[in-house]
């Protein structure tokens, strides 16, 4: 490779520093903390995901989870206390022991987010150069990546039509013009840049396989070196995100299959691999149902249905990716082709989880992958104006054809980036602002589990304790058995005498019981039975309420 001139290099350490600073931006943008307040500050559009992921971050620095690990015993979720958890902890967890640590919770979350989205970022311009030594392919792969080359601008345009302001409309727009499958529409919500923003996990898990990629496709010539770095990258998968080591697992498959040096790298990496593989089988719940599911979100099982579906939701990156794959030399086309192609067949049958909208992990990698095929197609087909004798007439061309393909290609992901930017940030009180919460660091066991009247943000969750069930929707999607966990606190609370109330907190475990005013609408409490019963504990402004199960029971057992 030659060396590269001083200009090169500037232009390169620039285009670092500016990824980097944009993966910070980005993250502590989302999710911050005011200090003066105690407030955590979580942006509208991560409300909802992070409902699941403060509980289990603070299950790790405030929680039992950290004792747990230590003793290598399982793991459990905080919204489904009582079995192994099914869900990849091992980033969160990294972000509680940084905040048991002393580091304040949005530098613990943000800092390793943000290095995780900037290796992603760098994985991926690194891999597609050694792949097409093009520094133009891998700019390119960079920026269909940051963005999405859907055709979720056609929903924008319909909503606010062409006019002498819509430059304007664009960067004060706060809604993403499509939302799919929530708002009905084709384009699903898996592409914008907020799926890394609300699944912090996410880049780093995907920054680690493009890596693997990266050590794969090089010449194996310190077998053992490369094995340890593959294998030590694939055990760390396997702990941040079950997806991402599934998708290292086909890749590190099919090398071993058709590149023959990188066996002995493989082999070296499976030393380290299967030992982490029993190592989380201990401390997880690792099994999940694998359904026939054809079709991934489109409307109708057709394959018209299926071809507008992807269409609209790839863009033109439905027709450059089986361009550049078939263009691309015969060697990258052996490494790479087949197992992509596997990943975009495989979710779009089966369903690897209780709820289909997560096979989208697998196709977010894809298009990742896909979109350096999608470079080199646009480089091929700008290139082929090369032909054309008249100097100015090719430069025209070929200027015209870059300006329309990446136009099409980047404008849904630019006027994606703007309801990010412009988004609001809601306030949670943390625990020196929040009476209830403290109430339960300083009163209940780590280890002791909550009946709660609330789903989102409980003050047991941010106390790093568990509550007796979350959000339906996280407990159903993780493959709980949400209906009877909620039916046992629906029994506890609607119970008709205190002794039904102590039968039904005793055999679910809970040491606690909170009442808020306005409970979840499943929830219809006998406030004949509660208004008897006094309290450990009330918040003298909100009147929530918290109960000790033994008091109750140990006051009234002669009822």
């Amino acid at each position: 490779m030659k060396k590269s001139s001083p200009h090169a290099r500037v232009l390169a350490y620039c285009g670092i520093v500016t990824a980097l600073l944009f993966s910070f931006f980005l993250m502590f943008h989302t999710f911050s903390y005011n200090a003066d307040k105690h407030h955590i500050q979580i942006a509208s559009k991560l409300w909802s995901d992070f409902g699941a992921h403060i509980p289990l971050i603070r299950s790790f620095s405030y929680g039992p989870n950290t004792q747990r690990l230590l003793q290598g015993k399982p793991i459990e979720s905080p919204l489904f206390p009582g079995e192994p958890i099914r869900y990849h902890f091992g980033f969160y967890a990294v972000v509680g022991l940084l905040e048991k640590i002393g580091m304040r919770i949005d530098w613990a979350l943000n800092s390793i987010s943000a290095l995780g989205f900037f290796l992603l970022l760098r994985a991926l311009f690194r891999f597609s150069r050694v792949l097409f030594s093009s520094i133009a392919i891998s700019v390119l792969s960079v920026l269909f990546f940051i963005f999405n080359g859907s055709l979720s601008f056609l929903a924008f345009f319909q909503q606010h039509p062409i006019n002498p302001s819509t430059f304007i409309d664009i960067i004060s727009n706060s809604k993403f013009p499509s939302f799919g499958p929530w708002d009905n529409g084709l384009v699903t919500a898996f592409w914008n840049l907020n799926i890394y923003t609300n699944q912090r996990h996410l880049a780093l898990s995907y920054g680690l396989v493009f890596f693997i990629l990266y050590l794969l496709y090089q010449p194996q010539k310190k077998s053992q070196i490369i094995g340890v770095a593959i294998g030590i990258s694939t055990a760390m998968l396997l702990f941040i995100n079950f997806a991402a080591a599934g998708i290292a697992a086909l890749f590190l498959g099919w090398a071993f299959i058709i590149k023959k040096d990188t066996r002995a790298s493989i082999v070296f990496a499976s030393i380290i691999i299967i030992p982490a593989v029993f190592v989380l089988r201990a401390l997880s719940y690792t099994s999940s149902p694998v359904t026939w599911q054809p079709g991934y979100l489109s409307p109708q099982p057709t394959p018209s249905s299926f071809l507008l579906f992807w269409f609209h939701n790839l863009g033109l990156h439905s027709i450059l990716i089986p361009i550049g794959v078939l263009c691309a030399p015969k060697h990258i086309r052996r490494f790479l082709a087949p197992p992509l192609i596997i990943l975009f067949i495989l979710p779009n049958l089966f369903k690897f989880s209780a709820d289909m909208i997560n096979n989208h992990k697998f196709f977010n990698f894809f298009l990742a992958l896909g979109n350096i095929f999608s470079a080199y197609a646009v480089v091929l087909l700008i290139k082929l104006w090369n032909t054309v004798r008249n100097k100015w007439l090719k430069k025209l061309a070929r200027g015209l054809t870059a300006a329309v393909l990446i136009t099409l290609l980047t404008l849904s992901g630019f006027i994606d980036l703007f309801p990010i930017f412009n988004d609001t940030k809601g306030s949670i009180f943390d625990i020196p602002a929040n009476p209830d919460a403290q109430f339960f660091l300083s009163n209940t066991h780590p280890t002791e589990v909550i009946a709660n009247s609330t789903w989102f943000y409980h003050p047991a969750s941010i106390a790093g304790r568990s509550v007796l069930s979350g959000y339906t929707y996280f407990t159903w999607s993780y493959g709980y058995k949400q209906v009877e966990r909620e039916r046992a606190l629906s029994q506890i609370y609607e119970a008709d005498s205190i002794t039904g109330v102590c039968t039904a907190a005793r055999q679910s475990g809970v040491t606690h019981i909170e009442l808020n005013q306005n409970p979840e609408s499943y929830l219809l409490p006998n406030l004949r039975i509660w208004q008897t019963i006094t309290p450990l504990y009330e918040n003298p402004e909100s009147h929530l309420r918290i109960y000790k199960v033994a008091d109750i029971c140990a006051d009234n057992a002669h009822e």
